[in-house]
């Protein structure tokens, strides 16, 4: 029988995967023959993702705003699907 699964610590696996492949990509983009690691778009990361709320509040001596940004590389994507091996292997 199969043990239970959290799905927290799918997050957790995704998360781990998408961050430590992220930044393997990024250091091995810089490699002549690992060019392909970074496929284009700003510091070899495409954005998936980009959300700005700039300025939420601005009141002369505060000013407040909100930006999020979802990046991947290859490195990030490779991360991601190991980690997922990795939960369905657990």
């Amino acid at each position: 029988m199969r043990s239970k699964r959290s799905p927290w610590i799918l997050c957790l696996l995704l998360l781990s995967g998408a961050l430590i492949g992220g930044i393997a990509g990024e250091y091995l983009s810089r490699l002549p023959y690992m060019g392909w690691m970074g496929f284009g778009g700003v510091n070899g990361y495409r954005d998936l993702f980009a959300f700005t709320l700039d300025p939420l509040i601005d009141v002369r001596v505060l000013r407040l705003g909100l930006n999020f940004a979802l990046r991947v590389n290859a490195g990030s994507l490779i991360g991601i699907i190991l980690g997922i091996i990795l939960f369905i292997k657990s």
